[in-house]
Formats: structure tokens, C-alpha cells, sequence
């Protein structure tokens, strides 16, 4: 007697659990239409709580500009896919890694190591 449900996944499961759980806090539709009713960026800082992204935004002290934004959501992409990346056996790790050698456009730039 088999028992295939035993080993099922057992290679990427807890792969598959950080992409569910990555997933799962991509911004709604409904949330990009209350970001873009926003005024300032203190509003969209005040929108984004609510979300996954704001634990980002609320560590930052002082004024709050659009590089900040950007480098604090960069950052956090970065290390997201360092830990994907980290995680995954090849196949998948070799197209991880082809990403971020190969293409020079790709705006994710992680630093091997």
C-alpha cells in the first residue's frame, strides 16, 4: 500500500506557503482606488496601515517623500525574492537565478551571497 499524500509537496511546500501567504497581501483592486483618491502622501501612508505594506511605511521617520516610498517598497521586493530565491531548488532556483544575472532590465538587482 502507497501513501502518495505523505510526500506530496514535499520539496516546495514551504515554498508554496510563503507564495500563498505573499499572495494573499497583494494590494485589491479597491485598494489602488482609494490610493488613487489620495492627496498627499501622508494619506496614502494613513491607506497603506491597513494593508501588508504598512508596517513599511510607519518604521520611517522624519518626512515622507516619494524616493522614500520607493526605496522602502524596492527593499522590501528585494527581500521577499532573496528569500524565494533562498528557498527554491532547481529548477526554479536556476530561473531565479537567470532573472537577476541575466536580465539587465529587471529592476530586482540582488546581490548574489
Amino acid at each position: 500500500m502507497e501513501f502518495f499524500e505523505l510526500s506530496f509537496n514535499v520539496d516546495h511546500g514551504y515554498l508554496e506557503g510563503l507564495v500563498r501567504g505573499m499572495k494573499a497581501g497583494i494590494l485589491t483592486q479597491s485598494d489602488y482606488h482609494n490610493l488613487a483618491q489620495c492627496d498627499t502622501l501622508e494619506d496614502m501612508k494613513l491607506h497603506m496601515q491597513s494593508t501588508d505594506y504598512g508596517k513599511l511605511l510607519s518604521s520611517s521617520e522624519g518626512d515622507l517623500t516619494v524616493s522614500l516610498v520607493d526605496t522602502k517598497l524596492r527593499d522590501n521586493l528585494v527581500t521577499e525574492f532573496s528569500c524565494l530565491r533562498s528557498n527554491a531548488l532547481p529548477p526554479l532556483s536556476t530561473f531565479l537565478d537567470y532573472i537577476t544575472s541575466v536580465l539587465p532590465g529587471c529592476c530586482i538587482r540582488v546581490q548574489p551571497g
